[in-house]
């Protein structure tokens, strides 16, 4: 399906409930707080409901001020639009409420995508889920305003890791000279996000960089993360966003990994990222997780030692 699709289904609804994947990070709230402008500028009736909180470092976007974690009692949707979410096992809470009966749009760019919906809009080739609401924006002629300019410009700047990806292409830069036309600074979305920190979280980093390990041939690198960090430090977490990507950075690895454990015991949020020439969608398939071919994630059940043999027995597997 394309935006013209979307487009057609949209136009039958009037009442939308908005949603994402669980963790959210800036394609996540960016494209959710575009969505919500476009339907309304439709006329339409839309509430955005996440589970989790929306990260500080986000917060400055308007729109992230009316994200709701529980679902209003009055508020009856006819269709649900879920953004930047492979699966609907992955919108925690908001799937309490999206039943056979709702109209599901699904609109993505996760080439791990269960087209799920029964409007499916899932294109690999988009930069970020924000990309593609701009398509909406297109597609009933609707002028972006420099609030839905700012939400779309982050979720496709943080998607592409400051465009550096290789999910940034042409049609990424001329979407982003659209954006900045209409008001965007990049260098001030840039400091919001990447240069600003807490003394917590960078006391995290330094925590996390300590536990830095490169297996015998160099090719995967790999972190920890783990809840006495998180305790020592008073760190949020979000702020192991980034930390990844120390490990992406060490020269010979085509492989790196974050373990982090969450806040249930016996639970670790396993991470992804290589520079292209290994697809980790694979590797996180293999462990009922997904997302992109440079850049995936799962939750494996077990202590954080025994994940993490586990995980680079699979790892090295897939390096032959």
């Amino acid at each position: 399906m394309s935006a013209k699709t979307i487009k057609t289904a949209i136009r039958k609804f009037n009442k939308f409930l908005i949603t994402a994947h669980i963790n959210p990070e800036g394609d996540s709230i960016g494209s959710q707080v575009a969505m919500a402008s476009l339907l309304k500028k439709l006329g339409k009736s839309a509430i955005i409901l996440n589970e989790g909180p929306v990260p500080y470092i986000l917060q400055f976007m308007k729109g992230t001020e009316e994200i709701m974690k529980e679902m209003p009692a009055s508020f009856d949707f006819e269709a649900a639009v879920i953004l930047d979410c492979p699966d609907l096992s992955r919108v925690g809470n908001a799937a309490e409420h999206i039943t056979k009966e709702k109209n599901i749009i699904n609109i993505d760019h996760h080439v791990s995508n269960e087209n799920f919906g029964k409007y499916n809009w899932v294109d690999t080739e988009r930069s970020s889920a924000g990309e593609m609401v701009f398509e909406l924006f297109k597609a009933f002629k609707l002028k972006l305003d420099y609030d839905d300019a700012v939400a779309i410009y982050v979720a496709m700047m943080t998607d592409t890791g400051s465009f550096k990806y290789s999910n940034t292409t042409s049609r990424t830069h001329s979407v982003t000279a659209e954006l900045i036309d209409a008001g965007v600074r990049p260098y001030e979305i840039y400091g919001r996000i990447y240069e600003t920190n807490s003394i917590q979280n960078t006391s995290l980093l330094g925590e996390a960089l300590q536990t830095l390990k490169v297996s015998d041939d160099g090719k995967i690198a790999w972190l920890w993360v783990t809840r006495e960090m998180l305790k020592k430090t008073k760190a949020s977490l979000e702020g192991t966003e980034g930390i990844i990507n120390f490990a992406r950075s060490i020269e010979s690895s085509d492989i790196a990994i974050l373990f982090r454990e969450t806040g249930t015991e016996n639970r670790v949020k396993v991470s992804f990222r290589s520079k292209g020439n290994v697809d980790v969608n694979k590797l996180a398939a293999s462990f009922g997780g997904g997302g992109h071919a440079t850049a995936s994630g799962c939750t494996v059940f077990g202590k954080i030692e025994e994940v993490e043999k586990k995980v680079l027995e699979k790892a090295s597997g897939m390096l032959g």
